[in-house]
């Protein structure tokens, strides 16, 4: 029986720490260049292409809902801009900052299946999703809808 407790407790911290893993896929956020609106146009596990996209840590946090996060130090001056609107050292501390997804997008069944998302919902609706900002990067927390 202590075997028993002993797996559990062996265990349990690394099945909590494998649903919370952060996953690593690629985004394109040009937006108009290359779709016609702001936001995410294109996305890919990194573990199957080799792209110039750049790479951005993503968490499931629910069946429909994901967290990007962004460090702040890899993301160039236009992408700054595409992202928040403004590069980032002109934001001033009292800004609320959203990230503008200008056109509704559907992830691909290999992006959901990599993220271990529903495949039910595939898609990111056109809108507006806060963003959360820290010393070195920012989180997004996107959701979404069926499609």
């Amino acid at each position: 029986m202590k075997k028993n407790y002993l797996w559990v407790t062996v265990l349990l911290p690394v099945l909590s720490f494998a649903q919370t893993e952060a996953k690593v896929i690629e985004l394109d956020i040009r937006g108009r260049s290359c779709v016609g609106g702001l936001g995410i146009c294109s996305a890919m596990s990194s573990e199957t292409n080799k792209t110039s996209m750049k790479n951005f840590n993503v968490t499931k946090q629910s069946f429909n809902s994901l967290l990007i996060q962004i460090e702040i130090s890899k993301l160039t001056a236009e992408e700054q801009k595409l992202f928040f609107g403004k590069e980032y050292a002109k934001i001033t501390p009292n800004e609320t900052l959203e990230f503008i997804q200008d056109e509704d997008f559907k992830f691909d069944m290999n992006a959901l299946l990599y993220l271990e998302m529903d495949p039910r919902y595939p898609i990111l609706r056109k809108g507006k999703y806060p963003v959360q900002i820290s010393k070195d990067s920012v989180k997004v927390t996107l959701t979404l809808s069926e499609g």
